[in-house]
């Protein structure tokens, strides 16, 4: 019987150590002129479906880099913006013009820049921050172990990102 009673013990000591806890939830700035980060992203439409990690970083107003990794580490998209110039490479297409983000993504460089810095009216829902926008909005969020979420959700899509780190800077 005290076997019994010490093995039920043990288990349940090792189940608690194994129970994940909730990390501090850091809540989002109102604007941000510089982020860098990385995590994972999940892309979900009548399409496609994707998931993968990313780095990023923007500094606001018009400087962007973000690349999208697969699970074997490739590369499959890079996206960068310094000041004028732009550079998309996806898949085998490499391009300087801004038409096939807009194509595949359905916003352009500068529209996820604002985003990305926060930028516009947001309000408060059950969700988190919601940003709308013409045709999608922007749900800044947490997920269930305190991490950030940034989520762009049109009525046929999603695509967020969750922040494993994520360094940032207010205006």
């Amino acid at each position: 019987m005290r076997r019994i009673v010490c093995l039920s013990l043990i288990l349940l000591l090792s189940a608690c150590a194994l129970v994940q806890r909730r990390g501090e939830v850091l809540p989002w700035p109102s604007d941000l002129s510089f982020l860098e980060g990385e995590g994972g992203l999940d892309l979900r439409s009548q399409k496609e479906r994707f998931s993968g990690s990313f780095i990023l970083k923007m500094s606001y107003p018009d400087n962007l880099i973000l690349e999208v990794y697969g699970s074997f580490g490739q590369t499959f998209v890079h996206l960068q913006k310094e000041g004028p110039r732009f550079l998309l490479i996806a898949g085998e297409e490499k391009t300087t013009d801004e038409k096939l983000l807009v194509d595949r993504f359905h916003f352009t460089v500068g529209e996820l820049i604002e985003d990305l810095a926060l930028r516009g009216e947001k309000r408060e829902t059950a969700d988190g921050w919601v940003a709308t926008r013409e045709d999608y909005q922007v749900v800044y969020s947490h997920d269930r172990r305190g991490r950030r979420n940034m989520c762009w959700v049109r009525e046929d899509s999603r695509l967020c990102l969750t922040f494993n780190e994520l360094n940032s800077a207010g205006r």
